[in-house]
């Protein structure tokens, strides 16, 4: 019965792992994403990995021998529970491949929708780990927050990717 199994890879070595598998007769599902960064050199576009160091394979291990795979070059091993490869539940792979865009190939992560007074927290960036609330959109991929910095309330532009909602 094919099963889908998480493949741990060493850093940065997913693609080159995605690749030798698939060489070897494994299906295999790399997703990564697109993200704009802000570097010394300017503003950036990077594609990486969704899941870093994690790649994800399906066979059928009663048919297709799974030993390949920890001397793959790029992987490390099989993800384990208790002494057996743990399977990844199908729904949660048709979920990443709802996802992938056509164009590119990449996940498209749609961030949460936020409401004017609903608390945040910053969970990139400089400002990591403050909380604060939610005024207004500023573009596409910005948003306007209340937090509280050097004793006053204060406005701040952030990307939104930067952000969770809190409860």
């Amino acid at each position: 019965m094919l099963a889908w199994f998480a493949v741990h890879t060493k850093p940065r070595s997913e693609g080159v792992a995605a690749e030798h598998l698939a060489r070897q007769g494994y299906e295999c599902l790399y997703p990564r994403l697109s993200r704009v960064l802000r570097t010394a050199r300017g503003i950036e576009r990077r594609v990486e990995s969704l899941f870093p160091r994690y790649v994800f394979v399906r066979a059928d291990p009663d048919i297709q021998s799974m030993a390949p795979i920890r001397s793959t070059r790029g992987a490390v091993g099989l993800v384990r529970y208790c002494n057996a490869p743990a399977q990844v539940p199908d729904s949660v792979i048709a979920r990443i491949r709802e996802r992938v865009s056509e164009l590119d190939g990449h996940v498209h992560l749609v961030a949460p929708s936020l409401h004017p007074g609903q608390g945040v927290r910053v969970t990139e960036g400089p400002l990591t780990g403050w909380e604060g609330v939610f005024v207004a959109a500023e573009g596409e991929h910005r948003v306007r927050l209340l937090l509280e910095l050097l004793g006053r309330v204060r406005e701040v532009v952030l990307p939104r990717a930067q952000l969770s909602a809190t409860m």
